[in-house]
């Protein structure tokens, strides 16, 4: 998460974890010999890309964090983790410590709290401070904040069921065989 990390750590820069065996992929030289610890909110994700690192037989060894970053907090609240943890709730994130290792996308600022895409229909996070916010800084991308000016000024338009942006493009939120059982059901 751009929230928050374990200090000297390589945190990989991908949005989701369904994305994690392809970074893998192609970054295998960043593995190799290495020794290896994985971490992630709860420790289970881990088990899934710990399972996957050592399937490609590349690393000396690989470590995960039991009980995930959650626990490590639980049971060291001043330890190596600065920042926040991303939770998967409306909370989106619980902290530990002042830190902010994140910022705003907009302005560069210290900011550390992810609120949703203002565009109908978008479903990613953006961290946008209240100065950006007030100043209409609210979506997380510059696809999206132009539709969500242009939906602004006209009225409103018909439902679309998939969202296409700079954040999306290109990979499907919904697995294709789920979406194509939701249009049947309509």
């Amino acid at each position: 998460s751009l929230q928050g990390q374990f200090t000297q750590c390589l945190a990989p820069n991908i949005r989701k974890f369904s994305y994690f065996p392809d970074y893998v992929d192609q970054n295998l030289d960043l593995f190799k010999g290495k020794r290896v610890l994985m971490y992630c909110t709860g420790g289970i994700r881990c088990e899934r890309g710990s399972a996957y690192l050592r399937s490609k037989d590349v690393c000396k060894e690989v470590y995960q964090l039991k009980g995930g970053i959650h626990r490590y907090l639980e049971r060291f609240p001043e330890g190596f983790y600065r920042g926040k943890l991303f939770v998967f709730d409306e909370r989106y994130a619980i902290s530990s410590n002042d830190d902010i290792i994140s910022e705003c996308r907009y302005c560069g600022c210290p900011w550390d709290r992810y609120q949703l895409c203002s565009t109908q229909f978008c479903c990613q996070l953006v961290l946008s401070c209240p100065t950006c916010r007030q100043d209409g800084c609210t979506a997380c991308c510059p696809t999206c904040q132009a539709k969500g000016q242009a939906q602004n000024e006209e009225s409103p338009a018909a439902p679309q069921f998939k969202e296409e942006c700079e954040c999306t493009d290109g990979r499907p939120r919904i697995p294709q065989d789920v979406l194509q059982q939701r249009c049947c059901d309509l």
